[in-house]
Parts: C-alpha cells; sequence; structure tokens
C-alpha cells in the first residue's frame, strides 16, 4: 500500500521535531546530566561543605550560568549547592516566553508569603513575610518591581523579611540575552540569627539562571554561604538554605500561572 505523501511528511516534521528538542538539551548538558534527570523528576542536586576548590558539576553549558559561579567574592566557603531543573514550557501555564520569566525574576514584591517547609518544626511556614525593592541598604523606601524592558544589565537592592533571619537586604544583579534569563542575589547587609551574626556582608550568594531549551526551560541554582562553625549553627544553615531553594524555585514556576 502506498502511504500519501502529507504522512510521510508529517512523520518527518515529528522525528525532527523530537530531534531538534534533544539536541537543544545536548548542547547544554551532558548525557550523563539529562538521563539523571529523566530519572530523578526533573531535578538533580549537588552539596558541597568547606569548599575551597568549588567547581560546577552539573551546571549547563551557557554563559549565565557559568558566570554565577564567579560573583562569589571570597577564598572559601562553609556550604555550596547547585540545583538544575527542567521544567516543560507546558506545564507552567500563561505566558511562558522569556520575556514572562524576565518579569517575574525581577517581580520581587511576589516573593511576599511564599511557603517553605521547615525540617525543623516540621511543618509549612511563611518564608518572607515582606518582600520590595528598596532605594539602598540604608534607605529602605519601598520602590515599585521594575519589571519593563530586558532586565540585562540592571541591578537593585531589595528587603526580604526572612522568617528565621529577620530583614535581610540583597543586592541583584540581572543578565539577559536571547537565550538566558539571570538573576543574581547577594546579601549587602549582615545577617543575624537570634544574636549570632550568621552571614556577614557579601557572604551569601543564590544565583538563579533559566535558559532557553526549546519545549524545555533548565532552570540553574548555584548558593554559596560562609558562615561561623558553630555546629548548632550549621545543621541549621544547611537546612535553611536548601529549604530557601525550593521555595524559590517553586515561586518562579507557579508564577507563570498568576
Amino acid at each position: 500500500m502506498k502511504i500519501p505523501k502529507i504522512c510521510v511528511a508529517f512523520v518527518f516534521a515529528t522525528i525532527s521535531f523530537v530531534h531538534a528538542q534533544e539536541s537543544a538539551l545536548d548542547s547544554l548538558i551532558s548525557k550523563e546530566v539529562l538521563l539523571e534527570l529523566e530519572s530523578s523528576n526533573g531535578r538533580i542536586e549537588r552539596t558541597y561543605k568547606n569548599v575551597s576548590d568549588f567547581s560546577q558539576a552539573i551546571s549547563p553549558n551557557t554563559e549565565f550560568s557559568k558566570r554565577s559561579a564567579t560573583t562569589w567574592k571570597n577564598d572559601s566557603s562553609k556550604f555550596a549547592s547547585e540545583n538544575l531543573f527542567l521544567v516543560k514550557k507546558s506545564d507552567l501555564g500563561g505566558d511562558n516566553s522569556l520575556s514572562a520569566v524576565s518579569k517575574i525574576v525581577r517581580s520581587i514584591s511576589t516573593m511576599k508569603g511564599i511557603q517553605y517547609y521547615s525540617n525543623g518544626d516540621k511543618k509549612w511556614e511563611t518564608l518572607y513575610h515582606e518582600a520590595k525593592v528598596i532605594k539602598s541598604p540604608k534607605d529602605k523606601t519601598a520602590l515599585p518591581d521594575e519589571t519593563d524592558g530586558s532586565a540585562d544589565g540592571k541591578s537593585l537592592f531589595c528587603l526580604l523579611e526572612d522568617n528565621s533571619f529577620g530583614d535581610c537586604i540583597y543586592r541583584v544583579d540581572y543578565h539577559e540575552s536571547e537565550t538566558e534569563v539571570s538573576a543574581f542575589f547577594e546579601n549587602a547587609a549582615a545577617f543575624k540569627y537570634g544574636p549570632i551574626k550568621a552571614v556577614k556582608t557579601g557572604n551569601l550568594n543564590i544565583n538563579l539562571t533559566v535558559t532557553d531549551a526549546g519545549e524545555y526551560y533548565l532552570v540553574y541554582m548555584l548558593v554559596r554561604a560562609h558562615y561561623p562553625s558553630l555546629p548548632f549553627l550549621e545543621s541549621r544553615m544547611t537546612r535553611s538554605f536548601n529549604a530557601r531553594v525550593e521555595a524559590m524555585f517553586d515561586w518562579f514556576k507557579n508564577s507563570f500561572s498568576k
């Protein structure tokens, strides 16, 4: 039986589309990382302690993902973690374009009220009771979110009222290209945990990079932190940073449908 030309064309178009999606990911991550993502529900985590010579293990091979490791200004860190997520665009809902990604990561005010699971208290709690752009670390006058145009080269200060650390002030630097958007957070003031200065200024980086991979987004998060060598504090800080990665990713993912 002769197969209609239209059927043949459809089959070749489908094969080409699937191959294009695979090629888009293959050019960004290794086959080993891709297989691990596929077998672990689209998420890989690597955690490192007492790091003096950090080397990214699961970072996508992109400019902004690699640049996220260069923002750390100290010789070593007590804690570092890499998290890589594979997100299907069609699962996000709403406008899932890269321009929408750019607006979401600059919508600081929408971080207010996001939840995290407290492993210490064994319950869901509010991570940020307040979230706003501010003029500077010394002038906490609230400013509107800056979501117009491209994010590339923009910087701002924000205040996040953290459930564990109180008022936390960050400097956020943004980068944007045709295929990527990144938001690099660095603490612009010290954090306290009770009476203890838990994190000095510049000793915490939370870097988020979103890369367009055709049908998918690769979301790469790199966290590095340095804090006092106190046993009770170290375990608490590790749990806190891991919970914040989860909460920030959920905030990003859920923002598309709002």
